[in-house]
């Protein structure tokens, strides 16, 4: 098996890791095995999505820094879905390891992670020098990039153009509008970037309260949140080829 690799990105505070985690969430329920990669070097955020701990055995560096990897292992699996792990680093997290981390390792770690799971999702980096999320969007198939309305957002977007074009990566990407509330207009910003956006995703007033409890959007079933999953749904149907659970 080599399963598809996904990459979801954007600017900072575009929604993109709670995004990354509910695709995996609504992937897994197609019956589908799931893996999904923090590209955070410094501090572990998924497992707060997830409510759960990284021990120091397992985790993204263990993945990184092992000749040869049984990458399964080094995954955690996400206690509510018996398809879905998750890769990030500990919980207690001590040292500089970041700082060793080479492009070289990470691209051994997810095609090897390619070979476990059929579908493996690179949380990337708002940062274009971060090496997981740099490869993560050289080798996915296709890149589901995050807007949240905003003059930063604008910024970020012009800032990372000749980056997307020496990567070739501009094919690739989808991109998705997380819908403001109220803080800037959304017509504003599509006529200031002038693209075109495949999807969009309503605006979750509890969507920290729900990263805090450890339970993602996509089971929380309240009638802003089943939207948020609709849209999921079709995203996973397209990742999927269009077959059923």
């Amino acid at each position: 098996m080599s399963g598809k690799i996904i990459s979801v990105w954007g600017g900072s505070n575009s929604g993109k890791t709670t995004f990354a985690v509910n695709l995996g969430c609504a992937l897994s329920t197609r019956n589908r095995l799931v893996g999904l990669v923090s590209s955070n070097l410094t501090c572990g955020d998924l497992q707060i999505f997830f409510g759960q701990s990284i021990p120091p055995q397992k985790g993204l560096f263990q993945a990184l820094n092992e000749d040869n990897p049984n990458i399964g292992e080094k995954f955690t699996e996400f206690r509510e879905s018996k398809n879905l792990f998750f890769l990030s680093v500990p919980t207690h997290y001590t040292g500089l390891l970041c700082d060793a981390v080479t492009l070289r390792e990470v691209e051994r770690m997810m095609n090897a992670a390619a070979l476990v799971f059929h579908i493996l999702i690179v949380d990337g980096a708002t940062e274009v020098s971060n090496p997981v999320s740099g490869v993560g969007l050289w080798l996915a198939e296709r890149i589901y990039t995050l807007h949240k309305p905003s003059i930063a957002a604008q910024m970020w977007h012009e800032g990372v153009s000749d980056f997307v074009r020496e990567l070739h990566i501009a094919d690739k990407q989808t991109h998705i509008l997380q819908l403001p509330n109220g803080e800037f207009d959304d017509k504003t910003y599509r006529s200031m970037t002038g693209l075109s956006f495949a999807y969009e995703l309503p605006y979750i007033k509890q969507a920290g309260e729900l990263e805090n409890a450890g339970t993602p959007i996509y089971f929380f079933q309240d009638r802003t949140c089943r939207r948020y999953g609709k849209v999921l749904e079709q995203i996973a149907k397209e990742i999927c080829g269009g077959e059923a659970s």
